[in-house]
């Protein structure tokens, strides 16, 4: 071999050196590969094919893990139910309505999932129910059961099982859950929910599977399968021998009476039960092998064009990447700007134009990232020490605020806190984006300094339902309409001026309205409003800045379908509307309620 190299390396041509190459480093080791492994390969073909297979079945895996986690979270679910409990305590003082009201809602649950469900509570006292009709022969058949008899004695306990149907008008095996209903007050078990799911919705995915594929328990057991005869029935043997084995998940390869299977087996995390697919080894290899001579015929056929293609362009290539490689070592200590262009092919010459523009690029990249860092480390400085005088106002006031309560001027310690509260939402931290809970507190104690100001002229009705209180809104979008609607239509008005805020959910989005009954304005003041807000953030000029502000932040952070409008009609009031995307978001734990108490008053 080492010959060989060296009579290679002493040829000057390229195209020699390529043609030697294939020849003695490809196309020879190849043929002498296929002659002594071709059993190793057929290992690494097995190998792969089970690969594949455990890939699918890990899948089938997961989505009957995916079934069972939904039937435990279901059960816990109505074990936890208010009516479910409310039953079991007091089942005889239920009417015919209120029980077919708990069945209409445990079944509207049950839609929400792609399986059938069936659902029954025992209470061990004789008191059975079932979201399909269920005989009263059966509820003492469950009672009497070993599960149920194990679950009473272990209450906290849950048990998988399995078996026949136990309501009326369907006979397909089922699997079920079966848990223990706490008392939430007392503590104590009540009775037993039972959640089951139609075998069939477990077998489907087991059908997908190539071979035959089943589901076992611990102990060897058919629980589900595509043969549904075989269903509480012992495994075969290569089957049930994958029950014994401790692993989440293998493969192995069986033999017997001169037949062989490929075994793949994965363990459900929930139940503990094992999916075992069991693939005939024959089967599988013959499309393999002929496969393998079809690849064989197609590389002798690359091979042979690959060879006289090498030899036609090598020339071609070789002398170009020389000298672009004498280039590229040239560059070691010189500047990106004395690199040359190298003459050749295509494809080449773009290669070193590239190569030089990459180098220039980032040089000039380095350079940038180095001011920008300068840039931020100062701005970061600046913003720290920025906070220091706004912190030390606020505790000021607070202080003020606790003597003004101790020297019993209420009044002005109640407006101490409400600046205080508009002081710390100003503050913030650092956030364009809260929820609107902590907006609609803002503008609480932003209006009753108003109302302060107004010796109570000024009324504020909030109506904003739960649901949307965690709606993520943009900081202080509401304080600039609230003072136009004050100062521009309130403030002129002649008795007593109302201010209502409401927020609702429409067709996937949230929209907030907010209207007074000020003097309103004429038809000539809202088209212009409303030209205003037409025009980009850049533009649109209008004496209602604060419109226009919270119109454009809207339209920045959440896109051109979003923003406000605006309604008005002289005598009547003005109207405006935020349309905002109904986004939930999280108030950071601790830190809202540490606000309120500094600010929420005595």
């Amino acid at each position: 071999m080492n010959r060989i190299i060296s009579v290679l390396g002493q040829r000057r041509s390229i195209r020699s050196n390529i043609f030697f190459s294939i020849i003695f480093f490809l196309v020879v080791p190849f043929l002498i590969s296929f002659y002594y492994i071709d059993r190793p390969l057929e290992a690494v073909i097995e190998g792969k094919i089970g690969s594949s297979s455990q890939d699918a079945l890990s899948l089938v895996n997961m989505n009957a893990d995916v079934v069972m986690q939904d039937m435990f979270k279901m059960a816990t679910e109505l074990a936890a139910s208010r009516e479910i409990v409310e039953m079991l305590n007091r089942p005889q003082q239920m009417n015919e309505y209120e029980w077919l009201q708990i069945k209409q809602n445990i079944l509207q649950k049950l839609t929400y999932y792609n399986f059938t469900a069936y659902v029954a509570v025992l209470d061990g006292k004789g008191h059975f129910f079932s979201s399909r009709y269920t005989e009263q022969a059966k509820f003492q058949e469950l009672t009497q059961s070993a599960w149920y008899a194990e679950l009473v004695n272990e209450p906290g306990k849950l048990i998988w099982l399995y078996g026949d149907n136990y309501t009326f008008a369907d006979a397909s095996p089922v699997i079920s859950l079966a848990k223990s209903v706490f008392d939430p007050y007392t503590k104590k078990p009540i009775g037993v929910l039972l959640f089951s799911v139609s075998e069939e919705d477990i077998a489907k995915y087991l059908t997908k599977l190539d071979g035959a594929a089943y589901m076992l328990d611990q102990d060897g057991i058919v629980i589900s399968g595509p043969d549904e005869s075989k269903i509480g029935t012992p495994a075969s043997r290569e089957m049930a021998s994958a029950a014994d084995w401790t692993d989440a998940k293998g493969q192995t390869i069986m033999e017997r009476d001169g037949e062989k299977w490929i075994v793949n087996y994965s363990t459900i995390q929930q139940t503990g039960w094992k999916i075992v697919q069991v693939i005939p080894y024959d089967k599988v290899f013959k499309q393999i092998f002929d496969i393998r001579r079809a690849n064989i015929m197609i590389t002798v056929v690359i091979f042979v064009i690959f060879i006289l293609i090498t030899l036609t362009i090598s020339y071609n290539i070789s002398k170009p990447l020389k000298l672009l490689g004498k280039k590229m070592l040239d560059f070691e200590n010189q500047d990106p700007d004395g690199i040359a262009f190298v003459k050749g092919p295509k494809e080449i010459a773009l290669l070193a134009g590239t190569y030089h523009k990459m180098l220039r690029h980032i040089k000039e990249l380095l350079q940038r990232l180095k001011e920008q860092y300068q840039q931020k480390e100062e701005l970061r400085f600046q913003a720290l020490q920025a906070q220091i005088n706004p912190h030390f106002i606020l505790n000021t006031l607070n202080n003020i605020k606790w003597m003004a309560y101790i020297r019993g001027d209420r009044e002005v310690g109640d407006m101490l806190s409400n600046l205080g509260g508009i002081m710390e939402s100003a503050l913030g931290r650092g956030e364009n984006l809260i929820p609107l809970r902590r907006e609609l507190d803002y503008i609480r104690n932003y209006t009753s300094l108003m109302k302060m100001k107004y010796n109570e002229k000024l009324s504020v009705t909030i109506d904003v339902p739960d649901e949307l209180l965690s709606m993520q809104a943009i900081k202080f979008m509401l304080q600039p309409i609230i003072e136009n609607s004050i100062g521009h239509g309130i403030e002129r008005l002649q008795g007593m001026g109302e201010i209502a805020i409401r927020a609702e959910k429409r067709e996937g989005h949230m929209a907030i309205q907010i209207s007074d009954n000020g003097v309103g304005m004429d038809e000539e003041k809202l088209n212009r409003i409303r030209a205003s807000l037409s025009f980009g953030p850049e533009g649109g000029a209008t004496d209602r800045i604060g419109l226009k502000n919270v119109h454009d932040r809207i339209r920045l952070q959440y896109g051109a379908p979003y923003g406000l409008s605006v309604e008005s009609a002289p005598g009547v009031g003005t109207t405006v509307t935020l349309k905002l995307p109904c986004k939930a978001t999280k108030e950071r734990s601790g830190e809202y309620e540490a606000n309120e108490s500094d600010f929420g008053g005595r």
